[in-house]
């Protein structure tokens, strides 16, 4: 009946005709008694329709439901695929009867390892990943259970789920030369996740060096901060030093500063330059002109992040799980063949 409080657990003691410490043993499973009481504790709990207060259930069991997702972001500003990757996650964590924490602002390894060291979470997944992790070594010194989004030089062990940066560079610049373009630009993560090692930012740039030597044509190498005043600053430095530049990939969200400077220039997509981006393909739809992209599921990433460390969580896990995701090319609006310039004829 509406307005009626919930029960207590020392309702169900007295339904059950059982001291409330039993009832408290009967719900933990911290000690054994016997069927018979178990049984009468049961009956009353569902007569009753009892469900145990969330932090009563945590302190009972000794684990808090909950899981912490570390996304440090600078100024604390999520671009709109990592708030996909989150709500990927909280769908899992809410199916699964867990709470999610979540924190951007920068953590350092010990910091990381006391939020469950003290119960405040059972578990952890990490974003921004670096090629050589000490949150990951700290983690893995400390035997607590965690799952990445990316992953580490060396994935021993771990579980994880990643696009697979390098297949989506190659992809990218292999259509790009098909439609004849000569000068690509690769529009990578910023030069501070560069120097701090972010894995998919490395994997991106190396491919991207050897692939354009394998196709023999000309790359660009621009580390580019995703925020769309600075993605500007850098295009438009690029279409002022670079005219045989006639296309670019981008690995993130500076696709928008580009567009930008673009326009600025009175150059038309995809008639004068060609972009590719690794992009959700619910945000690739969204532009004008809509972009050719590699898509990859961050949905999906993030619940199955969340998922993988459940299975640990649970005792369901039988070994790391390891997904690297490829990504599929779907040609849009933003890519075409590239257009030949012809020089006027002299009188």
């Amino acid at each position: 009946m509406s307005g009626m409080r919930p029960p207590t657990m020392a309702q169900i003691a007295e339904r059950a005709g059982v001291a409330l410490s039993t009832v408290s043993y009967v719900l933990s499973g911290k000690r054994t008694v016997s069927p018979e009481i178990r049984e009468r504790v049961l009956a009353a709990v569902e007569e009753l329709d009892y469900r145990p207060h969330g932090p009563a259930r945590a302190l009972a069991s000794g684990n808090s439901h909950t899981i912490a997702l570390f996304l440090p972001s600078p100024r604390w500003q999520l671009i709109p695929v990592q708030q996909t990757f989150v709500a990927g996650a909280t769908q899992e964590t809410s199916a699964s009867d867990y709470s999610l924490l979540l924190s951007t602002s920068p953590a350092d390894p010990e910091t990381i390892a006391r939020v469950v060291e003290l119960g405040r979470a059972d578990g952890v997944i990490l974003m921004e990943t670096l090629a050589h992790d000490r949150r990951i070594e700290r983690l893995k010194a400390g035997g607590h259970p965690f799952t990445l989004i990316g992953r580490t030089a060396d994935t021993t062990g771990i579980s994880f789920v990643d696009v697979d940066t390098g297949a989506a560079v190659e992809k990218g610049l292999a259509y790009l030369a098909e439609l004849g373009h000569r000068c690509v630009a690769l529009f990578n993560f910023p030069q501070d996740q560069l120097d701090a090692g972010y894995n998919a930012a490395l994997i991106a740039r190396d491919v991207f060096e050897e692939a354009t030597g394998a196709l023999g044509i000309r790359g660009i190498h621009l580390p580019c901060p995703h925020p769309a005043a600075e993605a500007f600053a850098v295009a438009t430095e690029l279409l002022r030093t670079e005219p045989d530049c006639t296309a670019a990939i981008t690995t993130g969200w500076q696709f928008t500063g580009l567009l930008g400077a673009l326009r600025a220039a009175d150059r038309h997509v995809p008639d004068d330059f060609s972009i590719v981006s690794v992009i959700e393909a619910q945000f690739a739809e969204m532009l004008t002109p809509a972009l050719t992209g590699i898509e990859w599921p961050a949905f999906e990433a993030g619940r199955l992040a969340a998922e993988m460390l459940i299975e640990q969580l649970t005792g369901r896990a039988t070994g790391e799980r390891q997904l690297l995701i490829g990504g599929e090319l779907v040609v849009r609006e933003s890519t075409g063949p590239v257009r030949r310039m012809i020089s006027p004829a002299t009188t």
